[in-house]
């Protein structure tokens, strides 16, 4: 089969997959498929494409309001697929929810049947090769030409205030030190030195980057603010393009300089390019051997290789050409594999019938799942469906230590209302622990073909004997390929696909629709919280002064939330709240977690002044605490997904008002949506922010959070 010329590219809140994407795939039709949530980035991105391909034809749709029903995604990709006279067309399905990537792939495959292979024509967007993945191995790589600096902040809904260098920093470059102070005599020295060290960095970067295709580098730029157009949000003082990779560099006089301001430039960089974007500190001065770890000391989500620490002279010395740089900062990008697996992937065996109701509790389903950075997905899959057997897949960055008792105790839970806690022993004797196994070795978390094979051959396993048992394959937790690998099985055996609606605590099952759940998941939180531990005593004592937090709102909270509460509650403090050394990045996660059954709520104050080496005090600038807001809600996103809920807290005055500007700016919350404070959740990465003197906290928490 010839290659498509329609394609379906799916957009989720990251546009630039989909923009590259639709850049690659051969297709001069590109239905840009998101859900309303969505569709401002989808819409975003066909601008860009009407710059970049203006002969394509490009629409952009939607799938609804919920992006986590399977119908509305069939239903939206039959009708393209019927406006296009039933022509083939190639899938990209790395965009949307799992829901609308597994959906879209399993109307790919159907819609295609009798058109030759059309596995060959769906795509996952590899970041690691660059390259869109098909499922025999082989693939596209990433087509980024024409896409420069301004469109990829532009898919974010990011602009500059100007598009040229400051005045200061174009004289620097051309003339020095002599015409910087000729031209500016008034600048006073600390300025003058920044910009020197600017103009420094640029004509470098400019010189190596000089006549090499796909590589830009901008001057420092300044991002406009969507409040006041007139005004910045954030700024960064270069910029460099390699491809579609994007690094944003930060020059500063001191080593002290880029410890404090290290969290803010990566939350900037991360909102106006993307999660993938790399960030570069540049000093002047020799370099510092710890400076690296004092950053990831000071915020532990800077220790990733996203973020490198370089003095000026080694930069000049070491990164003297472009491939030198591009090997520093993007290694081992764009690599292709050698070439499609042999035998290709066989072809897929029609899709069996399901079963005419979905499996309650007391049908004893076997249950295959998978284990994704969050644990408690795959705990709660064992009390939605209260399987007889349950069979976990691992890739090799899945955390398993631990995971099956807590399985076996949540199973205990579910089927024995009431009983204390499991021990141990227990499980063993009653035979819990046997009822919940992992795969003998990790999956390859990319490979959904892979995937469906090993979860396939189990569930032929599990049904050979004279009367099977109903099987249910449950998506929540997993990449993306993985998930679509569990339903490609279930299909094909006759299976339940089925996807945790945690807060609404249903389950979506792609043959049945929404069915509520009974009951509440008993969560392991010990498991769920690592680097908690249960609170023993007030928070006041808890707290060690060095700690940068506000004690007093984390008190006053806490109280609050536990006296609006008709069932239990558990507190769980932050490990490091009592260490005088660790306790000084304490800011960076919720200080304190209570859980209410199956929901979680972090409590996060950062102070407004912090402790620095030399036991001297700073005052917090408004983007520094914003971002220790925005990396203390991610934190407990990876924890608990939508189960969790990050309030952060503050006092009234000073710079307040605009740190809850930048929250929403990093958030991509829009002005209006800004209300009253109300506690729900949904939108675990978009925290409740509330603003209060300690003695009035109570009546924006006077929540029964269990109840929610």
């Amino acid at each position: 089969m010839a290659d498509p010329r329609t394609a379906v590219v799916l957009v989720g809140q990251n546009p630039t997959p989909a923009l590259l994407s639709s850049l690659t795939l051969p297709a001069d039709d590109l239905a840009l498929v998101g859900s309303d949530g969505t569709r401002v980035h989808a819409a975003r991105v066909a601008d860009a494409l009407a710059r970049l391909r203006p002969r394509a034809r490009v629409s952009v749709e939607s799938v609804g309001p919920d992006p986590h029903d399977f119908g509305a995604t069939a239903r939206t990709l039959d009708a393209l697929h019927r406006d296009r006279g039933g022509r083939p067309w190639s899938l990209d399905y790395t965009g949307g929810t799992k829901v609308m990537s597994v959906a879209a792939a399993l109307h790919h495959e159907q819609a295609l049947t009798g058109t030759g292979d059309p596995a060959r024509h769906r795509y996952y967007l590899d970041p690691v090769a660059d390259l869109l993945r098909a499922p025999d191995g082989s693939g596209l790589p990433v087509d980024s030409d024409g896409v420069d600096l301004g469109i990829l902040a532009g898919i974010h809904g990011a602009r500059w205030l100007s598009d040229r260098d400051p005045r200061t920093v174009r004289i620097a470059v051309g003339g020095g030190v002599r015409a910087l102070r000729a031209a500016f005599p008034d600048l006073p020295p600390p300025e003058v030195r920044g910009v020197l060290n600017e103009a420094e960095l640029l004509r470098h970067l400019r010189r190596i980057a000089r006549g090499r295709p796909g590589v830009e580098v901008l001057g420092p730029r300044r991002v406009a603010d969507p409040r006041r157009p007139d005004s910045s949000t954030a700024d960064f003082d270069a910029l460099v393009r390699i491809g579609h990779r994007v690094l944003c560099v930060e020059v500063k006089s001191s080593p002290e300089e880029v410890v404090a301001r290290a969290g803010w430039t990566v939350a900037k960089a991360r909102r106006v390019f993307g999660n993938v974007a790399k960030v570069l500190f540049v000093h002047a001065g020799p370099a510092v051997s710890d400076l690296r770890r004092r950053i990831g000391a000071y915020t532990p989500a800077l220790s990733s290789p996203n973020v490198q620490v370089w003095n000026m002279s080694d930069l000049r010395e070491r990164l003297g050409d472009i491939d030198r740089f591009r090997e520093a900062f993007f290694p081992g990008t764009g690599r292709l594999p050698s070439g499609p697996r042999s035998g290709g992937v066989p072809p897929a065996p029609g899709p069996a019938a399901p079963p005419r109701h979905h499996p309650g509790p007391g049908d004893g389903p076997v249950l295959v799942t998978s284990l994704g950075s969050s644990r408690l997905g795959t705990l709660t899959a064992v009390h939605a469906h209260r399987p007889a057997r349950t069979l976990v897949l691992s890739s090799r960055q899945g955390l398993r230590s631990g995971v099956r008792d807590a399985a076996a105790r949540t199973l205990h839970a579910a089927e024995n209302p009431g009983s204390p806690p499991a021990d141990a022993a227990l499980l063993r004797e009653a035979g819990y622990r046997d009822r919940v196994r992992f795969t003998a070795d990790p999956v390859d978390g990319f490979d959904a073909e892979g995937v469906a094979a090993a979860a396939q051959a189990w569930i032929e396993e599990e049904c050979s004997a004279g009367n099977p048992p109903p099987v249910v394959a449950d998506i929540t937790t997993g990449t993306k390929a993985m998930s679509l690998g569990l339903a490609m099985a279930a299909r094909r055996s006759g299976a339940c696909i089925a996807y945790q609606l945690i807060h609404e605590r249903s389950v979506v099952c792609l043959p049945h629709g929404r069915i509520p759940l009974r009951g509440r998941a008993s969560v392991d939180w010990q498991l769920a919280l690592p680097g908690y531990t249960p609170l023993e005593a007030p928070p006041e004592e808890a707290v060690h002064p060095h700690a940068a937090v506000d004690t007093e709102l984390l008190a006053a909270a806490a109280r609050a939330l536990i006296r609006a509460a008709r069932g239990p509650v558990q507190v769980w403090a932050d490990e490091t709240l009592s260490d005088p050394e660790a306790c000084l990045t304490a800011q960076e996660r919720p200080s304190l977690v209570l859980t209410f059954g199956d929901r979680a709520v972090g409590l996060s104050a950062p102070a407004w002044h912090r402790r620095v080496r030399g036991d001297r005090v700073r005052q917090v600038r408004r983007g520094t605490w914003a971002q220790s807001v925005h990396a203390a809600t991610t934190h407990l996103s990876l924890r608990c997904d939508v189960a969790g809920k990050v309030v952060a807290l503050s006092r009234p005055g000073g710079d307040v008002s605009r740190a809850v500007e930048l929250v929403d700016w990093i958030t991509h919350s829009e002005p209006e949506e800004r209300q009253a404070p109300r506690l729900e959740f949904g939108e675990p990465l978009r925290p409740l922010v509330v603003v209060a003197e300690p003695r009035d906290v109570a009546g924006a928490l006077d929540t029964d959070v269990g109840e929610l």
